[in-house]
């Protein structure tokens, strides 16, 4: 187990970089607005992919509502803030937990590569973990769900995170069966090794940055074989993301956005090393 004081100081670290003043605060004291030109993909802009270099990027799956399939992607736009579904926090998000990343392993990490891939791009294949949200939204085509199988089967790792409801898990649901048709999901252990790979996590203890439904953790095991490797992570109502993106300006409590980082953490180190 790694002590999680070195998280902790770097959240405050964060806190020092100036973010504070792109954040304008409610008159009322509710969450604050984000102001339209602050540095956000709030409209599905996108920066540009920084070319392989053998180091850790962030890979971002891109995906719009269309596609295929009797779900047909049916979860609804939330928050208020416009922009692509598969754009919500970033890229801010992706670059603070680059940052956590860096700071507290030795992962050879890129501080500010957040790649932006979809499941049927070949350059998908050079990033070993991948991440997605808002997966109610999610409708892939039958090529990009063959191509999310053959990339998880080939050694993959896809963190599924930002989502909220049944509904849009049956959609999630739905879709994987689509990729990996010999495959369930099966309830992630709290003894699992995931959640003790870098950090010692208690994920009873992790609390959603949003009400209405408790956390649950889902995975898809190799073989359906809780003994060997989890290929795909899901953090069924919630989203860490969402305490990386605003860690910097303690709009959320630092052992909030700990517990956030340490999962995330986690679940690179783990996917590197099964």
């Amino acid at each position: 187990m790694i002590a999680s004081r070195s998280v902790l100081v770097l959240v405050a670290m964060l806190s020092t970089a100036g973010g504070a003043a792109l954040l304008r605060s409610a008159p009322d004291g509710t969450r604050p607005t984000i102001p339209h030109d602050a540095p956000r993909a709030t409209r599905g802009a996108q920066d540009p992919n920084a070319p392989y270099d053998g180091q850790y990027h962030f890979a971002r799956v891109r995906f719009s509502p269309g596609g295929q399939g009797s779900f047909g992607g049916f979860g609804r736009r939330r928050g208020g803030r416009g922009g692509a579904m598969w754009a919500h926090d970033y890229p801010r998000a992706d670059y603070n937990f680059l940052a956590i990343l860096r700071e507290t392993t030795f992962v050879r990490t890129h501080r500010t590569a957040s790649n932006v891939v979809a499941f049927d791009d070949p350059d998908l294949s050079l990033h070993p973990v991948s991440y997605i949200v808002e997966v109610g939204a999610w409708n892939p085509t039958d090529e990009e769900a063959e191509a999310l199988g053959a990339y998880l089967l080939k050694g993959g790792f896809l963190i599924v995170d930002d989502f909220r409801g049944p509904y849009e898990l049956d959609n999630l649901a739905f879709h994987l069966k689509r990729a990996l048709p010999d495959h369930a999901l099966l309830p992630v252990a709290e003894s699992d090794d995931i959640f003790d790979s870098f950090f010692r996590i208690s994920p009873s203890e992790v609390v959603p940055p949003y009400g209405g439904y408790p956390p649950l953790w889902y995975g898809i095991y190799e073989d359906n074989d809780p003994e060997r490797r989890i290929m795909v992570m899901i953090n069924a109502n919630n989203d860490m993301a969402e305490y990386w993106e605003f860690s910097d300006y303690g709009y959320y409590p630092i052992d909030l956005a700990n517990e956030a980082y340490k999962l995330g953490v986690n679940y690179v180190v783990y996917a590197l090393t099964h």
